[in-house]
Parts: structure tokens; C-alpha cells; sequence
């Protein structure tokens, strides 16, 4: 499969790697998870491009964008980068599709500027239940997070196991890229101070949660939401907390799938997806 072409773009002084491909119809854009990077999108890009704009980013301290140590990662900080990055690009609004953090990052952006925001696509979003990893809550612990998120193809290989429901995705390949991303300067500890900022030894941090719980109950934009039954990252329990605050949403919930739908099932995400946005512009 192509990728599309690594491009960059400046923006509040930081160089953001993103991917481009399409230009039918509204635009779309991707957010990876935590410690992620468009890389996640390489099945889902074409597909939604056939029939929308779409951009794929490389968050502000992920991937090959910057990463600078003295930035601000919490969800509404990155939220704002988010807007800032349209604004560089010349979008007044977008349909945003979001993965793990990246779920949850799109939702502060529909609670934020709900005019900016069309619709969303957010699979298992990050911070609704308290539940999270063993081995996220143990990361969040001083130096042993140190140790722990040390990258490795066996650390690295062992985490991206627990994500998927089917492990035959897992190719040293994929962990082999995994682990040169997450050895570029700074990653690690980008990735620690974005982790700690809303999970504890107990999982995610009380008081934030029940703020962004609180702030995304207003949101009222066209939503689907899409959850593997084999989540282990973020339990598919979460979506009881979720329904009562987005009464409205789609809720698609997958069976023999984990927690990065957009790769394990990527035929069917693409089709969901693809007819979701498509009933937005009827």
C-alpha cells in the first residue's frame, strides 16, 4: 500500500508532519493516539479520500513533529492546537475522525468550537471510564515510567500485542517502526508528560475526567462512535458512561476487535465511516 508523502507545515513556531490525499467534498481529519502518528491512518487514508479532503497529523509531540519539552499536552492544550493547525491550513471547520487520545482531543474540540466541528468519528476515546492499562497506570509512576517506556522491540512489541483483538497484525515491521518513532529525542519523555497528566497509579486522574466529562455533555454535532468488545486499553464498558452524556451518537460496538478498529477491521471502519460522513452532507 502507498503511503502518501511525508509534508510539513509551521505552525506557532512548531513543524507538524501531515499527510494529504483527496480533494472531493468536506474535509476530514485524522488524530492518532498517544505516542502515535499518522502511520495509524496508512489503512483508512485512501479510502476516505475517495470521497473527502483529508488530513492526517502528527500531533504536536508525536511522530516526526515536534516535540517540544516545555509545551503543554493536556487534551484542551492539544485541542487548540488542533484549531491552530487549521487555521495554518486554511479550514474554517472539518469532520474530525479520532483514535484513543486522539478521541478524546476531538471531542474537546467539539465542546470548544462547535462551529469548527461538523462531525465526529471517535473510536475507544480516551478518558470516559476510569479504567486504563496496568502497564499505562504503572508508566505514570516516577523513574519506573522511566524504565518501563525505555523503547524496545520486546516493550514495544508486548503493548501493541494487547492492542489488537487478532496479534498476527503485530509484524516486527510494525513494532520495528513503533520503536524508531518512539527513540527520536524527546518522545519519551513527551509521552510521559502527556500520560501523567490524566493517569494515576489507580487510572485515569478523577478530577479530569469528571471535567471533560463535564464539558463534552454539550456537544451536539453529528457523532459515531465505534468500540471494540476486546478493548484492553480502555474497557468497551466505558460506553455506558458515554451514552447518557452523547444520547444522540451512533454507537457501533465490534466484536473479535481491540482497541485500533481503524486497523484490525479497517474494511468495515472505512465503510461505517464513509457512510456516516456521507449522511452528514445529504
Amino acid at each position: 500500500m502507498n503511503r502518501p508523502n511525508d509534508q510539513y507545515i509551521q505552525v506557532k513556531g512548531h513543524r507538524i508532519r501531515y499527510w494529504s490525499q483527496g480533494d472531493e467534498g468536506s474535509t476530514v481529519l485524522l488524530l492518532h493516539g498517544i505516542s502515535c502518528s499518522v502511520l495509524e491512518w496508512e489503512h483508512n487514508i485512501a479510502a476516505l479520500a475517495q470521497h473527502h479532503r483529508v488530513i492526517a497529523i502528527d500531533l504536536l509531540g508525536c511522530g516526526l513533529s515536534d516535540k517540544p519539552l516545555d509545551a503543554d499536552y493536556d487534551m484542551q492544550a492539544q485541542a487548540r492546537f488542533v484549531f491552530d493547525v487549521m487555521d495554518a491550513m486554511g479550514l474554517t471547520s472539518a469532520h474530525i475522525v479520532g483514535n484513543s487520545m486522539g478521541g478524546c482531543i476531538a471531542m474537546e474540540c467539539a465542546a470548544m468550537k462547535p462551529e469548527r466541528v461538523n462531525s465526529l468519528v471517535i473510536s475507544a476515546p480516551a478518558g470516559i471510564g476510569h479504567d486504563t492499562l496496568f502497564n499505562f497506570r504503572l508508566a505514570s509512576l516516577p523513574v519506573l515510567g522511566e524504565l518501563l517506556t525505555k523503547p524496545s522491540m520486546f516493550g514495544l512489541g508486548m503493548i501493541w500485542k494487547l492492542a489488537f483483538h487478532d496479534k498476527s497484525f503485530v509484524t516486527r515491521a510494525l513494532v520495528a517502526e513503533k520503536v524508531a518513532l518512539a527513540k527520536l529525542p524527546n518522545a519519551q519523555a513527551v509521552f510521559l508528560k502527556t500520560l501523567r497528566g490524566f493517569v494515576n497509579w489507580g487510572g485515569f486522574i478523577e478530577a479530569p475526567r469528571r471535567a471533560f466529562l463535564g464539558r463534552i455533555q454539550n456537544i451536539k454535532c453529528p457523532s459515531l462512535v465505534i468500540w471494540g468488545q476486546q478493548d484492553q486499553f480502555l474497557p468497551v464498558s466505558h460506553v455506558q458512561v458515554l451514552k447518557p452524556l452523547l444520547p444522540h451518537a451512533q454507537y457501533e460496538l465490534i466484536d473479535h476487535c481491540g482497541h485500533v478498529p481503524m486497523t484490525e477491521i479497517t474494511d468495515r471502519f472505512n465503510q461505517m465511516t464513509v457512510s456516516f460522513l456521507s449522511q452528514q452532507a445529504a
